[in-house]
């Protein structure tokens, strides 16, 4: 049976998505250097993944039990925990596989070789000064929180997590008169300005 011409379609293989800087990255890990050890299980059935906040306390010791670094109080840090957007943040290869593994609430410890930290060839997070980088460590994740965020701003430092859903349709561009309430906190959760009986009131753009 003969084809008409113009039925016939000229076939286009389909290009091969490349593979992200993150994938290429997890395609290192090899067999044992990376190893979790449950502290406290979390709770829920839902774990991060790429555009989530997560917030998180770390805690890093040698192998013998000295610690190297902490944002906890306790262990030298400022006690404020760390904030990254999965997905957008520059973590090391370690962090970057644990944390999707971990619930909220969950603390773990990890035991990662060089590579998996700051020793990775060309690791995108430069490690702090006098960080014994060519060590194997232990990596203490508590997952205290983590949710859907937008990246307002590209360098990350503005980000917006919908508490409550608006109405309409429109947003508020100049020269739009805006009224709104305003509250900010710490990141560790200090009020510095609390909600006022009455919102304020401003012009967009001025």
């Amino acid at each position: 049976m003969a084809v008409e011409g113009d039925a016939e379609q000229e076939y286009v293989p389909q290009k091969k998505k490349e593979k992200s800087d993150e994938e290429k990255r997890r395609k290192k890990i090899v067999p044992g250097s990376l190893m979790k050890a449950l502290m406290r299980p979390g709770g829920g059935e839902s774990k991060p993944s790429d555009g989530d906040q997560v917030i998180y306390h770390c805690t890093v010791r040698t192998l013998d039990g000295v610690v190297v670094e902490s944002t906890r109080s306790e262990y030298g840090g400022k006690g404020i925990p760390i904030r990254h957007v999965l997905g957008k943040s520059k973590l090391i290869l370690g962090l970057l596989e644990c944390i999707p593994t971990m619930l909220k609430g969950e603390v773990a410890m990890f035991k990662m070789k060089p590579q998996m930290h700051y020793g990775e060839d060309d690791c995108p997070v430069q490690a702090p000064n006098s960080f014994p980088k060519d060590d194997e460590l232990h990596f203490e994740i508590e997952l205290i929180d983590f949710s859907k965020v937008k990246v307002v701003s590209d360098d990350l430092g503005v980000l917006k997590k919908i508490i409550n859903e608006g109405k309409g349709w429109e947003c508020p561009r100049e020269p739009y008169e805006v009224k709104a309430w305003i509250s900010a906190m710490t990141g560790d959760g200090k009020s510095i300005m609390s909600r006022t009986e009455e919102p304020y009131f401003f012009t967009f753009g001025k």
